[in-house]
């Protein structure tokens, strides 16, 4: 079984990334590959990382570079439902003083 899994579904005006398993140095270009396509379809993303286990610097620089792209392309990005770990270390490097970060996936879609 992979380590990690990645999949997209539409939902405007998002696209909606789901991460499912760990995101690291090893499996950090699946999800790199997903927002690439995500950003052909919507310049605004949503990372519904409920399913992500683990994250080190690799899923926070695929992060910062959605953000950074977003702001760039009159995007946006919003992460939902991070589980304590992946949480923690995206408040510990500053990443959600500029993404904003929902409880839900509903609570995402409504605001």
């Amino acid at each position: 079984m992979p380590a990690l899994r990645v999949v997209s579904d539409r939902n405007d005006p998002y696209v909606v990334i789901t991460v499912l398993g760990d995101v690291d140095t090893t499996t950090v270009a699946q999800l790199q590959a997903e927002v690439a396509q995500a950003r052909q379809i919507s310049p605004h993303l949503l990372f519904d990382l409920a399913g992500m286990t683990f994250m080190d610097s690799a899923g926070i620089r695929v992060l910062l570079d959605a953000y950074n792209h977003a702001r760039a392309h009159a995007g946006s990005v919003a992460i939902c439902s991070p589980r304590p770990s992946p949480k923690k270390v995206m408040e510990l490097v500053g990443l959600t003083a500029h993404i904003p970060v929902h409880a839900s996936l509903a609570e995402a879609l409504a605001g």
